[in-house]
């Protein structure tokens, strides 16, 4: 006996049968691609006939106004992809120069300070609260009153001011 493979989703349109949502979906869809070139088409086609006087295309609009926003919007889209394009070309030339050496890699964070700031935490939450292994294996942990915390007390704790570690 073959068993149903258990999943956290369900879709009819990919069961067996339901052949009238997969229909009415399919429909949608194809009506959904539909409204979105129409208007690529006909602009596309419109501006193409607007550009080679009438040989290639369609003039399906001629309105001034539309051409000029039409001509804004190629320059404006000439210029941001090549705003795009020299940024790509200048961090691959960073990365390039970055893997052979010959630039300096500057760290993302420093870990010695990362990890001094964990073991400062660690000690004073070891402090207040207890050691880790026993914080971690409750389910549930009762603070009292006096072992809560400050607004930002632990902020500064690894920040190295002394505000409340003693508490």
């Amino acid at each position: 006996m073959k068993r149903k493979a258990h999943h956290n989703y369900q879709d009819d349109y990919f069961e067996k049968g339901h052949w009238g949502i997969k229909l009415w979906q399919t429909l949608i869809a194809l009506l959904s691609w539909c409204v979105l070139f129409t208007p690529i088409i006909i602009t596309s086609a419109t501006y193409l006939a607007y550009r080679t006087h009438g040989q290639r295309g369609h003039l399906f609009w001629n309105y001034a106004e539309g051409f000029r926003e039409l001509n804004f919007l190629c320059i404006f889209l000439a210029f941001s992809l090549g705003m795009i394009a020299v940024f790509c070309l200048a961090m691959g030339y960073i990365q390039h120069l970055r893997s052979r050496g010959l630039v300096e890699k500057w760290p993302m964070f420093d870990l010695t300070k990362s990890n001094w700031e964990q073991s400062r935490a660690e000690a004073f939450m070891t402090n207040r609260f207890g050691p880790r292994v026993d914080r971690e294996k409750r389910q549930r942990f009762k603070v009292t009153a006096e072992q809560n915390l400050a607004k930002n007390q632990l902020k500064e704790i690894i920040n190295g001011n002394r505000m409340g570690e003693n508490e």
